[in-house]
């Protein structure tokens, strides 16, 4: 049999090297160390035959999960704005798709969420998910790697965006007095009566501009420039920027004043859903929300449909 003991490894090697249908054809792969020489055998004639079935067209060839993730990587991942977080989250992953096949998406995606329930939550299990269906749909797409029907499909956690978890101006004032360090206080402000993102807020007067009635936000989560007008409250927040503390660092001062406020439950991107509410509250239409915080899918401000719910009772009575 061609599969051989490798000593330079201390274990058994399968190669293929033969020439079918006028293609030469060369396999090579280390085994598992456990393995024993019958076990080596009994590979060495299941694979064998496999090739000689893939080859003559016999057997559809299976494509490893493991190739369409290289395949996104080394393609796709460099035009992305978060490339390295996906290449980062792509390898996290790699125990579960380890020698799994693209048929075996479903599977896949089905252990990883059962394994991590426990510890993750819902939209976190789907963010990281979805790598690994962007990665196999990019493959099977522009590289006709697999099968459409094996890389569409894949079940992901259902998230319910629907946020129930909001303040009001009392509250982010309150939150602000509990926070020692004027960075983070003014930080605070600019969340609640802007609606920005962390990142946004912290690119403020390096890749973004202040301007004398907004902000010029020039590298955004959707790709997309856009000027949020700047509430009246916010003109002393200028002399602040840019800020001199870290992402990590403000968010952590900002955790510690809510928990001494009284507001254990509240994340930092609440403040922005907040603002969403206070908009809404006074009479502002999901279309314009929308346009305020950034959203390129009209899907995203729908999750705040159910705020609405006054202001469309109030419009509703309009009519004569």
């Amino acid at each position: 049999m061609p599969t051989h003991y490798d000593s330079r490894n201390n274990r058994w090697r399968y190669k293929f090297n033969q020439v079918i249908n006028g293609q030469r054809v060369r396999v090579s792969k280390l085994l598992p160390k456990a393995w024993n020489r019958d076990q080596a055998k009994v590979f060495d004639q299941a694979e064998t035959a496999r090739i000689f079935g893939v080859a003559t067209g016999a057997i559809k060839a299976r494509i490893l999960i493991q190739t369409a993730v290289d395949l996104y990587v080394d393609y796709r991942c460099d035009e992305l704005k978060n490339g390295d977080g996906a290449t980062k989250e792509l390898a996290r992953l790699f125990p579960y798709y380890d020698g799994r096949f693209l048929d075996e998406l479903s599977d896949v995606a089905r252990e990883y969420t059962d394994a991590e329930r426990e510890r993750l939550a819902p939209a976190s299990i789907r963010n990281k998910l979805s790598y690994l269906r962007a990665a196999c749909r990019y493959a099977q797409k522009e590289h006709g790697i697999g099968d459409k029907n094996d890389v569409h499909g894949v079940a992901l956690p259902v998230v319910k965006n629907g946020r129930q978890v909001y303040v009001q101006r009392a509250d982010m004032i309150r939150i602000a007095r509990a926070c020692e360090d004027r960075q983070a206080r003014a930080l605070i402000r600019l969340a609640f009566y802007s609606g920005m993102r962390l990142g946004e807020m912290v690119d403020l007067g390096r890749n973004s501009d202040v301007l004398d009635d907004g902000f010029l936000l020039r590298d955004t989560k959707n790709g997309e420039s856009r000027i949020v007008p700047m509430h009246p409250r916010l003109r002393v927040v200028g002399r602040f920027l840019p800020f001199s503390h870290s992402k990590v660092w403000l968010q952590r001062l900002i955790r510690r004043a809510m928990d001494a406020a009284g507001f254990p439950a509240l994340h930092f991107h609440d403040l922005r859903h907040s603002t969403a509410s206070a908009l809404i509250n006074s009479d502002v239409s999901l279309h314009v929300v929308g346009a305020v915080l950034g959203h390129k899918d009209p899907r995203s401000t729908a999750r705040y449909a159910h705020l609405a719910r006054g202001t469309l009772n109030a419009t509703i009575r309009k009519i004569r």
